[in-house]
């Protein structure tokens, strides 16, 4: 569906009457309560208003603590307007509109939609869309058919990506994976890939007394994440010291899974413990600081914010090719990443065995893996800065929009 604004009536972004552009991210959530994606859209906000943009956020609702948090980052915190049945992100809320922002971002089939609503019908706005998650995650989900569900979910991206000004990516491989959903294979549908920051816990950290073993992000389709090739990998090392610890399951479905685990692996029940999704940012870094080591052994992964996030903490971790993030820290560390990064095939068998191996590597050495993480931050933290994800994000909206004032 194509709406009334047209890029080529929108005036550069880098020349709006000398002030930088204003934007509007829309996303269910402010705190991250279920994953990766409302995690992403806080940090980008934060950068955005950090680097002198006017930053308003629409969420479905929040907490006055979240619109106090939201306003210490420099980000005016707006709600959906309420309905007889619930808040409803598709009615105009008048004071988002009376903003007037320049730029609407969406994220994905979360928000992509609405993000698509309000630049092209209640604003003259440019929007961006940026993708997260792979079409065919919905193979690892356990609901009935799943190619059915993939193709659906790849046509609905074409859709809220057909009349975006720019779509976006986080990390080369989501980038590469959504051109080849949305490119017409003429030219049309480059994808830019956006690359998150880290953000570096300045602090020494100490080997903690017992070897956790932690896995964060959400738990509702534990295949997709590799939770049981985490728990068999943990049976399967040479000491019974170690524990695995899961944070990111459904609150209702943390026995469930914890017995699914303890069936999987034949771990005694209290080397398994399930917690589920917090937006609590002091019990996540707890979760990263009682940990040797983080482990992402994701069948298929969008990106890897929650490794990432270890690695900043000073957590060792050890993450699956299948995400985004292996490929960006080979971009910037070479071979220096590769301790890091373990392949996983959905060979079952030959998975455990790999993971348990590599496992068993970081445990046997930890002083020496704590080192390297503390070197690997260091390294990461000017290239993959937030600063730097604005900076690429404004950039591509300038050219964009030079290339069709011009065209």
């Amino acid at each position: 569906m194509s709406g009334p604004t047209n890029l080529r009536e929108l005036p550069n972004p880098g020349t709006l009457a000398g002030r930088p552009p204003s934007f509007l991210l829309i996303c269910d959530e402010w705190t991250p309560g279920r994953g990766g994606i409302s995690q992403f859209n806080r940090s980008l906000a934060t950068a955005l208003a950090v680097a002198g943009h006017r930053t308003t956020c629409l969420v479905n609702q929040a907490t006055t603590g979240e619109i106090q948090d939201a306003t210490s980052r420099g980000v005016v915190l707006r709600v959906a307007e309420s309905t007889p049945e619930c808040p409803n992100m598709y009615v105009p809320a008048e004071k988002v509109v009376h903003d007037s922002p320049d730029v609407v971002i969406g994220h994905d089939i979360v928000s992509g939609s609405v993000a698509h609503v309000y630049a092209r019908r209640y604003l003259s706005a440019r929007l961006v869309v940026i993708v997260h998650t792979p079409a065919q995650v919905e193979m690892y989900k356990r609901k009935p058919d799943p190619t059915r569900r993939v193709a659906e979910r790849e046509a609905l991206i074409r859709r809220i990506c057909a009349d975006a000004d720019l779509v976006a990516a986080v990390g080369h491989r989501s980038a590469r994976s959504t051109e080849a959903v949305i490119s017409d294979g003429f030219g049309r549908g480059r994808v830019l890939p956006l690359e998150p920051g880290i953000d570096v816990v300045d602090r020494t950290r100490q080997i903690p007394a017992t070897p956790t073993i932690v896995v964060l992000g959400r738990g509702e389709h534990p295949e997709a994440k590799g939770l049981d090739i985490a728990a068999r990998a943990v049976a399967g090392l040479t000491t019974d010291q170690a524990d695995l610890f899961v944070q990111g399951a459904p609150a209702d479905r943390c026995d469930d899974l914890h017995r699914s685990l303890i069936e999987l692996s034949g771990l005694a029940r209290h080397r398994i413990d399930v917690r589920p999704f917090t937006d609590n940012i002091d019990q996540v870094a707890h979760a990263l600081t009682r940990a040797a080591l983080c482990v992402l052994p994701s069948r298929i992964e969008g990106f890897g914010l929650s490794a990432l996030e270890a690695i900043g903490a000073g957590t060792p971790v050890l993450v699956t090719t299948r995400s985004g993030l292996a490929e960006t820290l080979q971009r910037h560390l070479g071979p220096f990443a590769e301790p890091m990064i373990v392949d996983v095939t959905d060979d079952v068998e030959a998975d455990v065995t790999r993971w348990r191996d590599a496992t068993q590597r970081v445990l046997d050495g930890l002083p020496a893996a704590f080192n390297y993480t503390d070197k690997v931050r260091h390294t990461l933290k000017n290239p993959l800065s937030w600063a730097r994800t604005v900076a690429t994000l404004t950039a591509e909206l300038t050219a964009a929009t030079s290339a069709v004032s011009h065209s």
